[in-house]
């Protein structure tokens, strides 16, 4: 008897949690709003992108990448700018080609597309613990059907860490006149 009772407690404290829990997971149009004007007046970021690859490199507003890629024990460095790409072969710098897209699971390309669409929400979720310190997460779903889930610092807005399918991207070094990406000669 005192098991079934037990179990009917534990069932309604789930049941009251869950809109709780529902009601927490909506679109936030001011953490939209802090995330955007966080990152306005960004001009660069490095980043490091994590999967079946380690790249790392930097992002200098507003459509310039530089990756070093290890593959195979060896760097591969690329450089896209706009969506033409080079990559260093042999000694020197080709022409690659076009991409399709400008890399849009990065911040740039989140901010990006989120500009461009104000209809997809960003939804907050559960605050967690990134390097020791407690980081604020949202939720973002592109209009192709990819998620992400972003965490942020809760006093800047700047994201640091997003994670879409198999990915993790890191951000750290905003502004820093370091940054740079200058197109291959």
């Amino acid at each position: 008897m005192q098991e079934t009772v037990r179990r009917g407690l534990a069932a309604a404290l789930i049941a009251l949690a869950l809109p709780a829990a529902a009601s927490s997971a909506a679109p936030d149009a001011k953490l939209r709003a802090k995330v955007l004007a966080a990152f306005s007046g960004l001009h660069s970021y490095k980043l490091t992108v994590l999967g079946s690859v380690r790249s790392v490199g930097v992002w200098v507003a507003p459509n310039r990448y530089q990756m070093t890629t290890e593959f195979e024990g060896k760097p591969v460095k690329t450089i896209i700018i706009g969506n033409t790409y080079w990559t260093y072969s042999n000694g020197k710098w080709e022409k690659s080609g076009t991409t399709s897209s400008n890399l849009d699971v990065d911040i740039a390309g989140l901010v990006r597309n989120a500009k461009a669409n104000a209809d997809v929400p960003f939804v907050r979720l559960a605050d967690q613990v990134q390097d020791g310190k407690r980081v604020g997460t949202f939720e973002y779903d592109f209009k192709d059907g990819t998620e992400e889930a972003c965490n942020f610092d809760l006093q800047t807005y700047r994201v640091t860490r997003c994670k879409a399918d198999q990915l993790t991207l890191l951000y750290s070094d905003f502004n820093d006149p370091a940054n740079a990406v200058s197109k291959p000669s």
